[in-house]
């Protein structure tokens, strides 16, 4: 397992100055959506368990009032952060298109990219949150579904996840041993379960094949994963966190080991991740290249400068394996994926030469900052980290990777297939 893991192993480094000539000229930000309820419901959960689960403000995967609030508070830094470096204004309303949004059609994303460009510039109401307009139809940048050139095919995929880890969950339940233990005993305690059976008792992992060609995982592991999640939730929401009954927060963080390997085996296994992620990195390239390309946008002068597109872990876990990069948040698991958190492609430019730089960079309100509500400000930023891309390490300058082989690593990460959006 830890073989399995390795490809994904953290790189990333202290965020480093704009050098000397150096001008920046676009950001592309991919964010995941706020804290939300959890997307099962209280009644399926308490199923699970000994106690009854805390309720929730808001319908299951709604974004919550209090992840509004922590946007809001990550958009207003962002205005710090991009102001600062001349990307943006930083004292009035930006001009027309240069800050454009797109998000998925769910609740939680679309109110999440709405919190976000209302932190930013609270007394600009001209800022629109695009998305696509059937809402019962999935947006192919975020969920894209199969085709004749990209089937997706479910038995493949699960082939291909099963052969990471050895044809069988049995590597896997020894290696993660501790973990599931530990959420059995979280889950249902012995002295309050009254010979209910509940928790991961009796439950064999395995895996089962969405329409869309996505795996999920099921059973023990899987049940384990999503309350290790919902835990994590609980703590950014201000909720009890798992009853009280973890040793704080490395309890939390050693449970959410669970998660996180759910998140490595079907959202970064290769297959799954070109198929899923192809058409995100596509546009994310087309729109380092040129301004006028993002979705919703319209042809105008001015070229977009800040571009969010707001969907879901993963999305961003997608993009983490299709170019092997990694990140690590003080307070996190490596690579986690936490409510808000935002993967960025920052563009250079070296007025010099006219030579153009990609940079990589991971940003992520601390679990702290989100219990606090911490108001962030240059001198209280938010977790923030440089991501490098090994693939470039032979070409990089002043930790960033010249644009013409950015785009010749990701159009190698593409399968051009799966590609359906046309930038």
């Amino acid at each position: 397992m830890a073989a399995v893991l390795a490809a994904v192993s953290p790189a990333s480094a202290q965020i480093l100055p704009i050098p000397p000539g150096w001008q920046m000229e676009r950001a592309v930000l991919v964010s995941r959506h706020g804290v939300r309820a959890p997307l099962l419901s209280n009644a399926e959960l308490d199923s699970r368990s000994a106690s009854p689960w805390p309720a929730w403000p808001v319908p299951p995967g709604f974004l919550t009032p209090r992840g509004e609030e922590l946007l809001r508070l990550m958009g207003r830094y962002y205005r710090v952060l991009y102001g600062g470096r001349g990307l943006v204004q930083s004292d009035d309303c930006p001009p027309r298109g240069t800050v454009s949004a797109w998000a998925d059609v769910d609740q939680r994303t679309r109110a999440s990219a709405m919190a976000l460009l209302s932190g930013m510039y609270p007394r600009c109401p001209t800022l629109n949150v695009r998305n696509q307009d059937d809402p019962a139809v999935p947006d192919p940048l975020f969920h894209p579904q199969p085709t004749a050139s990209c089937p997706m095919d479910g038995a493949a995929n699960r082939a291909a996840v099963l052969a990471r880890i050895g044809g069988n969950f049995a590597s896997l339940q020894r290696e993660y041993g501790p973990q599931l233990a530990l959420m059995q005993r979280t889950l249902c305690p012995p002295s309050l379960a009254g010979g209910k059976a509940c928790g991961l008792a009796g439950e064999q992992p395995g895996l089962e094949s969405r329409p869309d060609g996505r795996i999920r995982l099921t059973g023990s592991v899987g049940f384990a994963s999503s309350a290790a999640e919902t835990f994590a939730m609980e703590d950014a929401e201000g909720l009890p966190v798992a009853w009280g009954r973890l040793a704080g927060e490395a309890g939390l963080r050693d449970l959410l080991k669970i998660h996180g390997l759910e998140v490595d085996l079907v959202d970064k296994t290769l297959p799954l991740a070109r198929q899923h992620g192809s058409n995100l990195l596509s546009q994310i390239v087309a729109t380092l290249q040129d301004g006028h390309d993002f979705p919703g946008q319209p042809r105008i002068a001015e070229p977009v400068r800040f571009a969010l597109l707001v969907g879901h872990s993963t999305n961003l876990a997608n993009l983490s394996r299709l170019l092997n990069i990694g990140w690590q948040i003080a307070g996190f698991q490596p690579n986690e994926l936490s409510p808000g958190g935002a993967l960025a492609f920052e563009l250079y430019r070296e007025e010099r030469t006219g030579q153009r730089y990609v940079r990589l960079a991971y940003y992520a309100q601390t679990m702290a900052q989100m219990r606090g509500r911490t108001v962030l400000e240059a001198t209280e930023p938010p977790g923030m980290v440089a991501v490098a891309l090994r693939a470039c390490a032979a070409h990089e300058r002043e930790g960033a990777c010249p644009v013409e082989r950015f785009v010749e690593l990701a159009r190698q990460a593409i399968d051009p297939a799966c590609v359906t959006v046309k930038p």
